[in-house]
């Protein structure tokens, strides 16, 4: 997550949906994260601490932001974040992980088939892109979403929004894969939409 004072920001970094590349841009006009241990360990156990201070982690939820911003200003601020097509962002982060040999989960993710794969990120809160942009209430808290599909047009909203222009974003990451619809079978698709039902429905997806 980063929070800029001076454009008046909340960035929620959804993974794969080309956050790495745009935080290129607004890490420059960003809130420099706390590294400090004490603010770290406070953060990581749910102690209220002001979000000048908060060590906020790379892909932490909007919540943080709301619980630790003072109420106006967490209003007053834009908050906006990249979603991507659910089948589409499974498949990446798939390949990705797979390139990483460093990475927590490579060892495990290469003793799987991806049909295991689906069942293993299932469980996990943060492969839910609904969770990362929900407010304290369980409704959703964000200003605007950008879609990875309409990358361009959607930077270009942003950029007009905190007045920074986001539109010229290196591409980092960038993987060579065949096209996700090859990786299912009928019934595997058939699972994803069933286990991501509430980011489907509620960012408007289809296979």
């Amino acid at each position: 997550m980063l929070i800029s004072d001076s454009h008046q920001f909340v960035f929620v970094h959804i993974r794969k949906a080309a956050g790495t590349s745009l935080r290129q841009i607004l890490e420059q006009v960003a809130l420099p994260k706390n590294n400090h241990w004490w603010f770290k360990l406070l953060s990581r156990n749910g102690f209220i601490i002001d979000y000048h201070r908060f060590s906020f982690r790379k892909h932490d939820p909007l919540m943080l932001a709301e619980k630790s911003m003072p109420e106006n200003l967490f209003k007053q601020y834009f908050k906006f974040a990249f979603v991507r097509n659910p089948w589409d962002r499974l498949v990446s982060e798939y390949e990705y992980i797979k390139t990483q040999r460093n990475h927590s989960r490579y060892k495990k993710l290469m003793a799987m088939s991806f049909e295991q794969y689906i069942e293993y990120q299932a469980q996990r809160v943060a492969a839910s892109q609904l969770n990362a942009l929900i407010k304290k209430d369980g409704e959703l808290g964000i200003d605007y979403i950008g879609r990875f599909e309409h990358l361009h047009d959607s930077l270009a909203d942003i950029s007009g929004q905190i007045k920074l222009d986001c539109t010229r974003i290196p591409h980092i990451n960038k993987l060579n894969k065949a096209p996700y619809q090859s990786y299912y079978t009928k019934e595997s698709a058939e699972r994803v939409a069933l286990l991501w039902s509430k980011d489907i429905e509620t960012f408007g997806y289809k296979f």
